[in-house]
């Protein structure tokens, strides 16, 4: 199971309590209050629409990673005219400020900068973001999260799983259409229930604490498909869900939030995988993001196995 991303840097990091959360105070701002506030499912109507464009293409930055795993740490949302501010808790009353989304980035760090002075934290910085900071502040301490990178692929090979280096996958994905009737269908209010059958049929009870957060969020996110707005896929084999995915299109990248498959059916994983990759073709998506690794190597190796072209890294980067 993937729940692309964000188990990041704070997988080990426990579910916050509401007092942890009323240590991040509200500050001002040249005599107005940048407003920080608690992010919810609520808000979503309104923080979407903000975020459709990235300063990368890391996962951290899409609407879907972020109202999806809100909880697994608090994570405070400020919106000035048309820029986000996003920061979250790393530890006790210690907060994290990712780049602000919309406007021009120089401005909003200005906001920031008066908003909180001096010493700062900042996560999933990318390498560009890393340089932007260091010509902005001068001295600054950087090291790459323990998470690893995003880890980038080209969308054509995707949805052919062609050449030498996934003719595995492509015999898998073969082995799945031979052997099954199938069909893919997008997710809606009409099949959502088949999800959730799917999902309690596979869940493992004594799973870790990300996976429950992760199950809890995909039923939640069943009851609230508009809401969420994400792409969707589910796979069948005969009558029965095979695998399912969730994920966004933005610009030319399309982001792999949620990726569940059955492996009792060899070959469902592929034949997913490159089945949501081709029902984005049309739209122009040239590069897939499945999200990194969570620094364990298991999962690395099998990132790996898909021949990535790239593997983005991000970087925590504290400055004074």
């Amino acid at each position: 199971m993937v729940f692309s991303k964000v188990y990041t840097a704070f997988r080990d990091t426990p579910v916050h309590t509401d007092a942890a959360v009323k240590l991040m105070l509200t500050r001002s701002f040249s005599g107005f209050m940048l407003d920080f506030s608690r992010l919810t499912l609520k808000d979503a109507p309104k923080l979407r629409p903000l975020l459709t464009h990235s300063h990368s293409r890391l996962c951290e930055y899409v609407f879907g990673t972020i109202i999806l795993w809100r909880d697994m740490w608090p994570m405070e949302f400020a919106v000035y005219e048309d820029t986000v501010f996003l920061r979250l808790e790393v530890s006790d009353g210690q907060c994290a400020y990712m780049l602000p989304v919309g406007g021009n980035l120089e401005q909003s760090l200005d906001i920031l900068d008066t908003y909180h002075k001096g010493h700062k934290l900042f996560h999933y910085i990318p390498q560009s973001g890393l340089e932007l900071l260091k010509e902005r502040y001068g001295k600054v301490n950087a090291k790459p999260l323990d998470s690893g990178g995003d880890y980038l692929y080209y969308a054509d090979s995707m949805a052919t799983l062609g050449g030498r280096k996934l003719h595995g996958q492509r015999n898998h994905m073969n082995f799945f259409e031979r052997t099954w009737e199938h069909r893919a269908e997008i997710i809606t209010d009409a099949n959502a229930q088949d999800i959730k059958d799917f999902v309690e049929r596979i869940s493992v009870s004594n799973s870790s604490a990300l996976f429950q957060e992760g199950t809890r969020k995909t039923f939640e996110l069943l009851e609230n498909l508009e809401t969420y707005g994400f792409s969707s896929l589910a796979l069948y084999a005969g009558d029965r869900v095979a695998g399912f995915t969730f994920g966004t299109l933005l610009g030319d990248t399309l982001y792999v939030t949620i990726e569940q498959a059955d492996r009792a059916y060899r070959g469902a994983y592929p034949k997913l995988a490159s089945a949501f990759v081709c029902s984005h073709l049309e739209a122009g998506v040239v590069f897939v993001n499945r999200e990194d690794d969570i620094g364990d190597e298991g999962l690395r190796k099998s990132k790996l196995a898909w021949n990535p072209c790239e593997i983005i890294e991000k970087f925590s980067v504290t400055v004074e």
